[in-house]
């Protein structure tokens, strides 16, 4: 007994030494195709141990041009963010994005693809754990005559749920597609009867989908779980992290029964 005793009171620190970098520039901006006003914010990352609170980069140069010689120069509307007031995004064009900030340049650049459209939402019931789950899924019917690249924004009740969606056409060109939009978050509720679900769908262009593709695999958007987390790839030059994205947008609502 004083044997055992012994062993089970003796315990090992370890002690886990967490390397930390220095900060990065974030940038994440998107130029939609619906005319209004136009969003680039500005932050910088902190070490893993801080608090979720991103420092905004304040008095950037932020410059937006395409291939047709037009430029829009964006204000500092509140501390890192840079907006336009009405600026729209046509099919087809280049756009590029010029950053000027804490004396180092970065640069992005996207293409407006063409818009499709959602033609419906409905949902379904899952059996997953044993439970039966609701789940929104979005309709619509790929073109055959292009490659395309989606991401899609879930909201309930007017809150984003943290999943990400995106997804391509290397399996479904030209098809009608159900894209199931499934979430398993402990941060979530389960959808119930009476709520409301909003999906945005997004047409993007190949880098922006490797961004937002890379980071869904990292997070628990299904029964697969996800894999270790790090940096997705940026289309952003020198460094930064985040994303310049010139996307269409198209919004559908759901009353789920």
């Amino acid at each position: 007994m004083v044997i055992l005793i012994s062993f089970t009171s003796c315990e090992k620190v370890i002690d886990v030494k967490l390397n930390t970098s220095a900060s990065q520039i974030v940038i994440e901006g998107a130029i939609t195709d619906q005319l209004g006003v136009q969003t680039i914010s500005i932050s910088e990352s902190v070490p893993y141990t801080n608090t979720n609170q991103y420092p905004a980069v304040t008095g950037a140069q932020v410059v937006v041009t395409d291939d047709a010689n037009h430029s829009w120069t964006f204000t500092e509307t509140k501390p890192g963010t840079y907006t336009f007031s009405s600026l729209k995004a046509e099919t087809g064009h280049k756009y590029t994005l010029n950053v000027l900030a804490k004396n180092n340049t970065y640069t992005a650049s996207s293409t407006m693809p063409s818009l499709v459209k959602i033609d419906s939402l409905s949902t379904k019931v899952i059996t997953f754990g044993g439970d039966d789950l609701k789940i929104v899924e979005a309709h619509f019917k790929d073109p055959a005559d292009q490659v395309n690249q989606y991401r899609f924004v879930l909201k309930v009740n007017g809150v984003q749920i943290k999943a990400v969606f995106a997804d391509n056409d290397r399996l479904t060109n030209g098809n009608e597609v159900i894209e199931t939009l499934f979430y398993d978050d402990d941060t979530n509720e389960e959808l119930k009867a009476g709520d409301v679900a909003e999906v945005e769908m997004q047409c993007i262009d190949k880098d922006v989908f490797t961004y937002w593709y890379t980071l869904s695999q990292q997070t628990q958007n299904g029964p697969g779980g996800g894999v270790t987390p790090g940096n997705p790839p940026s289309n952003i030059s020198n460094n930064a992290l985040g994303y310049f994205s010139v996307n269409t947008t198209e919004k559908k609502t759901l009353t789920v029964k």
